[in-house]
């Protein structure tokens, strides 16, 4: 088999065959991911044959090409094993950038420990990255969709954060007393409308220790659920300004306001 494929005028060398007959994988959405990753690497698109509980077999997606795995579940235990392995490329490989196998759960793979040591990595840098180091284009919205998956897999998604609300209250009543916390909903389907923080500290340093006057300030917030942010603050003996309380809220409202 050549040792480069032709992609736009640049060459491409391909890793030696990182697969062998009797390789293990833990399970078969293991199985999945490297053989995925692998046809990405080695430029060829991956056609998946069949897919169970007890078998794994693909091949590659250009007609007449010998490449094909065959991989079975081993008994008594969820690991799967590599039955039948024909290694060997006759085809051309993927002659252009795009890749089928480049979706958005690779991308979230790709990306996730880039994403844990810096949250605020851009999708346009996500894609610039992919290209420089895999090979591989993929679309702004592919990138942007790609964070949002990895950032919900390090991070939990937003639904389980407003999930989660109503024990934060509690924890910061149980671990704080005398702060003053809580959620409300609305509806039906008990959506989220408000939440109000106040700590303890922050009510007894504006009774004791600032001017009788409050500064309120709103900022619109650029999550999935948007929504806004009220807070309402005092001024210090030293001109500084006090933080008393914090309102998250479904829209800005008399009614949220009081």
């Amino acid at each position: 088999m050549d040792n480069h494929l032709v992609l736009d005028d640049t060459s491409v060398t391909i890793a030696e065959q990182p697969l062998v007959i009797g390789q293990e994988f833990p399970d078969v959405e293991t199985c999945r991911r490297t053989l995925k990753d692998i046809a990405i690497a080695m430029h060829f698109d991956l056609r998946i044959v069949k897919s169970d509980r007890s078998r794994f077999i693909a091949k590659c997606s250009k007609e007449g090409c010998p490449w094909r795995v065959h991989v079975a579940k081993c008994p008594g235990v969820p690991t799967f094993t590599i039955r039948t392995l024909q290694g060997d490329h006759t085809c051309e490989g993927v002659r252009n950038l795009h890749h089928q196998q480049a979706s958005v759960g690779w991308v979230a793979r790709s990306v996730e420990s880039r994403i844990r040591d810096n949250p605020q990595y851009k999708p346009r840098e996500i894609l610039q990255d992919i290209r420089d180091q895999h090979g591989v284009a993929v679309s702004y919205m592919q990138a942007w969709r790609g964070k949002e998956r990895s950032m919900a897999a390090l991070h939990g998604t937003f639904e389980d954060g407003y999930r989660f609300l109503p024990a934060y209250c509690e924890q910061i009543r149980k671990t704080n007393p005398g702060s003053i916390a809580s959620v409300g909903a609305t509806g039906q389907e008990n959506c989220f409308q408000r939440l109000f923080i106040s700590y303890r500290a922050s009510i007894y340093g504006f009774i004791n220790a600032c001017r009788p006057l409050l500064e309120l300030d709103r900022a619109h917030l650029k999550g999935k659920y948007l929504g806004s942010i009220l807070c309402a603050a005092a001024v210090d003996a030293d001109d500084a300004l006090f933080p008393l309380a914090i309102a998250v809220v479904d829209t800005e409202s008399d009614e949220n306001w009081m």
